[in-house]
């Protein structure tokens, strides 16, 4: 823990340079963020959006994240198996309120399973020399989500299906020029002993952009913030209920319509009484290429890795598309 909150206030120093320079707003973020089970019931915003957008104008988008999960650890009083796959289909609303303000809406659907990525993922991380974690010694494409402590099961969950999950409403405001400052609310929408979140939470943070000029080709953005959640849900006792986070980001516009992303999410443990790498602080590296039309309709593909392995899920598919209207 103290290493990552090192690692934030660095974040926030160079941030706090950023946001006393003139800067233009940076590119839109990879929309992501943890996608692991164990991060459901908590309050982990989208960051990165460093402007708010005018009175009356409206974003939309449609995000979709495929992600695979495995962990499997133990020692002599707890043991935790962590398999599975989820798609995440998210719609998300911006709308300018005017007085540098907007309003902002995610919806989002999760199905979970065993899925069909597990031997993908094998060859992937085979390929690029990545560790498998154990992955290959455990059942193909199998859903088994349980953790044991003390001899007593503390929940098992071996059932797929299809949820909503917690629908998140927030607000953003231009402080300035290169800074916004955001709230965002999850509501308990989602069900708790399938996976999906069903806790309430919220979440402050700040949004800076790098100080680039506007004709560069990089923009950029650092983000920190605090998520403080309700201690609800299927491990409520060891439940963290104030997170600190944060992140950044750069943008490389190659071409007229083209960019290339690249982005840090960081979090601090969101459980603890565990020495488990499941419950430890997270850390995942996403990169992305944008195709976006003048700025009125966007693709972005994209995926994600953890970089502190364990304590997020070892590979993530991202896929959005974005429009803007008047």
């Amino acid at each position: 823990m103290n290493n990552l909150s090192s690692h934030i206030g660095l974040l926030v120093l160079v941030a706090s340079a950023a946001a006393a320079g003139q800067a233009r707003a940076a590119e839109r973020p990879l929309a992501v963020y943890n996608q692991g089970a164990l991060a459901r019931a908590f309050e982990l915003p989208v960051i990165g959006e460093t402007g708010v957008l005018p009175f009356g104008d409206t974003r939309g988008s449609l995000r979709y994240d495929l992600t695979t999960e495995y962990h499997a650890s133990g020692n002599g009083s707890e043991a935790v198996v962590l398999d599975g796959e989820s798609n995440l289909l998210t719609f998300a609303f911006r709308r300018g309120l005017g007085w540098n303000l907007e309003l902002t809406l995610e919806v989002p659907v999760l199905h979970q399973g065993g899925g069909f990525m597990d031997d993908p993922i094998e060859s992937w991380h085979d390929f690029f020399g990545l560790p498998n974690g154990g992955r290959e010694l455990a059942p193909q494409d199998r859903y088994l989500y349980e953790y044991t402590r003390g001899g007593e099961t503390v929940f098992r969950n071996t059932r797929g299906g299809t949820d909503l999950g917690d629908v998140r409403l927030g607000f953003g405001w231009q402080a300035l020029e290169s800074l916004a400052l955001r709230t965002e609310f999850k509501l308990p929408s989602g069900d708790d002993a399938h996976l999906a979140g069903g806790n309430t939470g919220g979440a402050l943070w700040a949004d800076w952009a790098l100080p680039f000029d506007p004709g560069f080709f990089l923009s950029g953005w650092v983000s920190a913030g605090v998520s403080i959640n309700d201690e609800a849900g299927l491990i409520a006792d060891q439940q963290n209920s104030v997170v600190p986070f944060g992140g950044a980001g750069l943008a490389a516009r190659f071409a007229e319509h083209w960019s290339l992303l690249g982005q840090l999410y960081a979090h601090g443990k969101l459980y603890d009484d565990s020495d488990l790498d499941a419950f430890r602080e997270a850390l995942q590296l996403s990169l992305g290429l944008r195709y976006d039309l003048a700025r009125d309709f966007g693709i972005d593909v994209g995926f994600q890795e953890d970089l502190i392995t364990s304590s997020s899920p070892d590979f993530s598919f991202h896929l959005a598309l974005s429009w803007r209207s008047l």
